[in-house]
């Protein structure tokens, strides 16, 4: 049930379709037995209250579960139930200064304000995998249980990249990122092309793409440590940049577009939303949803993240493979993906109690080549997973694998089109072992389209999706952290356990789809509900990218940058109280706020009502007060690269606690021992 609160139609019309909406005043006794009477029928209850407000009313969820024993109950809360910063106030900018997400990668320790929901999404997308998966558990059990997660909880997950680093050893802020493979280029029509990839094939695409010899001066091997070493070096790195920018500059967006379809790689033209409304690739994929919404008429608004797949076939039966431990235990994951997105998404079945056994080539795959200059892709992704290393490209490894793949619950690749395919490992031949399997793929682009074949990591889909100009306002900049290969993980780990849940009661699944893609365009769902109601967008980070308006800014203090969010009349009042000023305006507010130091500006603010928070790079994420009270961060130690602090489980279950299994895995040192528990 959802409760209109606040006149914002686009707003509501972006999240709240397909609910029955109903409105309960629960601080009556009528109000609180007509609820009562809704949960009574219910196999969960969702709220995001912030901590005991429901109890305080009279419905404590310990209660609702004490009087219906199968119940599944989820908070989704700002900070999470404990610590310091419980009862803070949780406007979503708020959360992206502590959680370290306006600072980074491109801007280095100078913040820009984001426009996209990231933490909300990220929230809710962890509440229903989380209570898809108690749902799972109960089907055999019988018993409920609370799921919980926060804001905070997922922003951090987010942005575990960037938190991301070696035990004992500090992040250091370091300057904005300047690499010929991850950078905005200009073209001759004054627009711009993203280029983001990682890999020594990907890279001779690029090459291929724009006339350069990729055996030459310009070449690089991402398999080969003394050329990867021309990342480090400066005169190479500026070299390479000269003449990238030379070459996407004689010609337009649109022209390199049209060579890319010619010649696929890793690349994309810098969209704007209304150009990727427009695009044959969101058409051909049914990105945006035609809804008929009872106040506002037809509306076309964003698609559903992520999509689960039914046919007539055999029904799935339920396995059972090993521990029983966790809410998804018993069940078996083959996870055949790599770098982010899939991996992540394994990774997160896996600590939900699936057995996982990462299946990779005899020396690991790209991320894992990768550890000596970027560790955090493959250690981050690939924890608590068992190994295997195969030779797909012989007969005796293929039937290994399709040996797993019979006795497994799910198989998770996110390859680009075509690949297992062209070695008989496709879908198909995979059910044709297991015919009940759940085949959970995630894609840069999708299945089908233009795009559909073009290398795709997160930047790229930042470019063509709209993320890219959305984030600068007009003009291209991409964003300090990859949310799109995160988020996605979780969107293909809740789709399979709803999969899975939907197997338990009968229903023929056969696979679950994802895409950077999809995911995108879901953080922009907002902005997409406005063009539908109002024909165009507002403002969302202002001229300067630091706030679209004084009362909702990044402002600058003596010793660093803080963050206000008055979204009340109320609160924006109490700024000129709070400051000593004459007007709320921003110059007023930045002459104020100049003198004073963080802890001194957000300490006046607050004593008047108005919310403030200290924007924090990621490399001060693990001085949070609020991180270290509920631990969220958890050092982990990988056999060859070392340990590492990482962000750790980003949601909680009262009975089946999720848990850290263990390392990523080291290719190479697993066959016999995958092999024995196939």
């Amino acid at each position: 049930m959802a409760t209109r609160t606040a006149p914002t139609p686009a707003r509501f019309a972006a999240w709240n379709r397909g609910k029955t909406s109903v409105e309960i005043d629960l601080a009556s006794a009528v109000g609180r037995a007509e609820a009562l009477a809704l949960i009574d029928g219910a196999d969960a209850v969702i709220e995001n209250l912030r901590p005991g407000a429901l109890a305080r009313l009279g419905l404590s969820l310990d209660d609702l579960r004490a009087r219906q024993s199968g119940l599944v109950t989820c908070s989704i809360s700002a900070y999470g139930s404990v610590g310091p910063a419980r009862d803070d106030p949780g406007w979503e900018p708020l959360v992206h200064a502590r959680a370290g997400a306006q600072q980074g990668m491109f801007t280095a320790d100078q913040p820009i304000w984001l426009p996209f929901p990231m933490a909300s999404i990220g929230a809710a997308l962890l509440g229903v995998l989380g209570t898809g998966a108690a749902l799972v558990k109960r089907e055999g059990t019988g018993y409920g249980q609370h799921v919980e997660t926060s804001l905070f909880d997922a922003l951090l997950f987010l942005n575990a990249a960037a938190i991301f680093h070696r035990e004992h050893r500090r992040l250091a802020v370091g300057r904005p990122a300047n690499t010929p493979v991850l950078h905005t280029y200009e073209t001759s029509d004054g627009r711009s092309m993203q280029l983001n990839l990682s890999g020594t094939e990907r890279w001779r695409e690029v090459c291929r793409l724009v006339g350069l010899d990729p055996d030459g001066e310009c070449g690089l091997d991402f398999g080969s440590a003394e050329s990867l070493g021309r990342l480090s070096n400066r005169e190479w790195i500026h070299r390479v940049l000269d003449e990238l920018t030379t070459r996407f500059g004689s010609r337009t967006a649109d022209e390199w577009e049209q060579a890319l379809l010619e010649s696929p790689a890793a690349v994309a033209k810098c969209n704007t939303l209304e150009e990727w409304l427009a695009h044959e690739q969101a058409q051909a994929n049914d990105v945006f949803l035609s809804v008929d919404d009872a106040q506002l008429g037809p509306l076309r608004l964003a698609g559903p993240p992520v999509r689960v797949l039914a046919d007539a076939g055999p029904r799935g039966k339920v396995r059972r493979h090993g521990s029983e431990g966790g809410a998804l235990g018993g069940h078996r994951v083959i996870d055949m993906s790599s770098f982010w997105a899939g991996p992540l998404a394994a990774r997160l079945l896996g600590e939900l109690g699936a057995d996982v056994v990462k299946v990779e080539p005899p020396n690991g795959e790209g991320a894992y080549q990768l550890m000596p200059v970027l560790p955090n892709i493959y250690v981050d992704g690939n924890r608590s997973k068992r190994g295997v290393t195969l030779d797909l490209r012989t007969d005796e490894d293929r039937q290994r694998l399709l040996d797993l793949v019979a006795a497994a619950d799910v198989v998770v690749e996110n390859a680009v089109a075509g690949t297992w395919e062209r070695l008989a490992l496709g879908e198909a031949d995979m059910r044709a072992v297991n015919p009940t399997l759940v085949y959970a793929r995630a894609k840069g682009f999708g299945l089908c389209g233009p795009l559909a074949s073009r290398p795709a990591f997160d930047y790229v889909v930042q470019a063509a999706t709209g993320m890219v100009m959305g984030q600068g306002g007009g003009r291209p900049q991409a964003m300090n952290f990859t949310a799109n290969d995160y988020c996605t993980g979780i969107h293909l780990a809740a789709g399979t356990v709803l999969a899975l849940l939907a197997r338990t009661r009968g229903a023929a699944i056969t696979s679950v789809e994802g895409s950077l893609m999809l995911t995108a365009t879901v953080f922009q769902s907002e902005q997409v509900a406005e063009i539908a109601v109002r024909g165009e967008r507002s403002d969302a980070v202002g001229a300067d990218l630091r706030g679209p308006s004084p009362d909702c800014h990044l402002y600058e203090a003596s010793d660093g940058w803080i963050v206000v969010c008055a979204a009340t009349r109320e609160q924006h009042a109490a700024i000129t109280a709070a400051l000593g000023i004459s007007e709320a305006s921003a110059v007023a507010i930045q002459g104020a706020i100049s003198a004073l130091t963080v802890a001194g500006a957000c300490a006046r603010l607050r004593a008047q009502g108005v919310p403030a928070a200290v924007s924090v790079h990621p490399s001060a994420v693990p001085d949070d007060p609020q991180v270290i009270a509920r631990n969220l961060l958890t050092a982990v130690g990988h056999p060859v690269a070392g340990r590492f602090v990482q962000v750790g489980i980003p949601l909680r279950l009262s009975v089946d606690t999720p848990a850290v299994k263990g390392s990523a895995p080291a290719p190479g040192r697993w066959k016999r021992r995958a092999k024995a528990h196939a």
